[in-house]
């Protein structure tokens, strides 16, 4: 159940989502940068070359060492890393092939083929190198993260937090490590630990652009809104060239009302990018916030002209043209939505509303009885259908006001469970989960078998595992699971608690 506080909110997409893991490979780093350096030759000059991003004096560096030494597997593989960053892949892959023909106990030329592999959809490949990696050194952090992403990457999770969490072990300050397993815990739902996790990562790399944005997303997802603010500025200040830093800053200072600020990040991504179509869209939306409605109507119009397939920017743009009172505009852009959702009931009931006040009400009327056969309680559908209907259909008209009465007592039990839950998940992420488990159980007794029911087991089978109680937090996800069959969350969470 989310945490969903009342608040005027922009219904907006977060440019980046919860779920890119980070790889490591490239120049070493760490403990394995004092393992594996190359002998003093002109090998060090071109590593030096490497980290300050000059790729073509690197590059002739390393092919002029080769030259002179063609027998250093190393410098096979420094040179790979310059092809890597330089976007050329296939000879990248065989002066790895080299490197380990001359050397094939050289443990960071497999862990830079299996990422190559990875990149190239090769994730079998990918699991044997990162194996050999980690089978010549054992201690290689780098290696097991990486096989900790491979594994993410083919849906086995469990085996995922086993490798992140491995190679945490080996070095407590690895941040991208920290930060895959924060990444991995968000998609998971556990926030609480994906939070901590993230600000630790944070901590450790305050100007890794992707570990802060990360990091932002989950505090919104928690309701710490300013110190999301916060993380979003820091990733702005690590990245300030990167459209979607802006994007996403823009879209925390919108949440938060801040509609000014939020302009001025969504003109500074589409100075830096043109063609950003989120930023088109976001900056569309906060201009009819503030009511610059003719604005707002082009920003909304070059999004969907940048990218077409999205219902809800359709809708968006549809309900502007409806304020503007282009009634038919607005209903082309809604049979857009539709078109592209039709199972959508908020959408059919939106077209409806418009083809209502554009006289047509048959048409109107067919879009709401599809919307209610989508979703029986509606009840914004019920109501204007149930008007709708008056005259011509009273005994109909009559059904659907007395079931509108029913679901209207029904929305407040669960308004007030609800406000229970939401509690009991705000003590969870603050670490209490006796608290939580307390609260939880509150709901469940009030709600009984209420429409929330499947989520208060969902939610509270997730608490317990978190806590450490996987027997009890594995019977209140299988009463879940009975409920809301095919949830993925709830088929994770088990497949986690069995591996255990």
């Amino acid at each position: 159940m989310k945490i969903d506080k009342a608040r005027k909110i922009l219904k907006v997409v977060l440019a980046t989502a919860i779920t890119s893991p980070m790889v490591s490979g490239g120049l070493l780093n760490s403990d394995a940068e004092m393992r594996y350096a190359p002998a003093e030759s002109q090998s060090n000059d071109a590593q030096v070359l490497l980290e300050k991003g000059n790729l073509h004096n690197a590059i002739s560096t390393l092919r002029r060492e080769i030259k002179a030494h063609p027998q250093d597997a190393k410098n096979y593989y420094l040179l790979a890393i310059a092809l890597d960053r330089y976007g050329t892949f296939p000879e990248e892959r065989r002066m790895l092939t080299r490197s380990l023909v001359l050397d094939a106990t050289y443990p960071p030329a497999h862990n830079q083929l299996a990422l190559l592999n990875l990149r190239e959809g090769k994730p079998t490949e990918a699991v044997i190198e990162l194996k050999k990696a980690i089978a010549l050194d054992p201690h290689y952090a780098e290696a097991k993260n990486n096989l900790g992403v491979v594994y993410r990457s083919t849906g086995d999770e469990a085996k995922a937090e086993e490798f992140f969490r491995a190679a945490i072990s080996e070095s407590a300050a690895y941040a991208q490590a920290i930060g895959n397993l924060g990444l991995l815990l968000a998609s998971q739902g556990r926030l609480g630990e994906a939070s901590r996790l993230l600000q630790r990562a944070a901590n450790l790399d305050p100007s890794n652009r992707e570990i802060l944005t990360a990091d932002a997303m989950v505090r919104t997802r928690l309701g710490d809104r300013n110190h999301a603010i916060e993380e979003f500025r820091a990733a702005v200040s690590a990245a300030p060239e990167r459209a979607e830093t802006h994007v996403n800053l823009g879209i925390a200072l919108a949440d938060s009302s801040d509609l000014e600020g939020a302009l001025q990040e969504f003109n500074e991504a589409i100075r830096l990018e043109a063609n950003n179509s989120t930023a088109h869209y976001n900056r569309g939306r906060v201009l009819g916030e503030m009511n610059r409605d003719s604005e707002a109507k082009v920003e909304l119009e070059k999004a969907v002209l940048l990218k077409n397939s999205d219902p809800e920017w359709w809708s968006t743009l549809g309900a502007q043209y409806r304020k503007l009172g282009d009634r038919d505009a607005a209903v082309r852009a809604l049979h857009r939505a539709v078109d592209l959702e039709p199972q959508n009931a908020k959408r059919r009931y939106a077209l409806g509303q418009v083809l209502s006040e554009s006289d047509d009400v048959p048409a109107a009327i067919e879009e709401w009885k599809i919307a209610l056969s989508i979703r029986p309680d509606y009840t914004a559908v019920l109501y204007v259908l149930s008007r709708a209907l008056l005259h011509d259909h009273p005994a109909e008209s009559n059904q659907l006001q007395a079931r509108l009465l029913e679901l209207k007592s029904q929305e407040k039990l669960i308004e007030d469970v609800h406000v229970i839950a939401n509690e009991a998940l705000v003590k969870d992420a603050e670490g209490d989960s006796e608290a939580s488990i307390s609260g939880l159980k509150t709901a469940l007794a009030k709600c009984g078998e209420c429409a929330a029911a499947a989520q208060l087991h969902k939610d509270l089978g997730l608490v317990y595992c978190r806590s450490g109680d996987l027997r009890r937090g594995e019977e209140q996800l299988l009463e879940a699971e009975k409920r809301i069959p095919g949830d993925k969350d709830v088929a994770k969470a088990l497949q986690i608690v069995r591996s255990k």
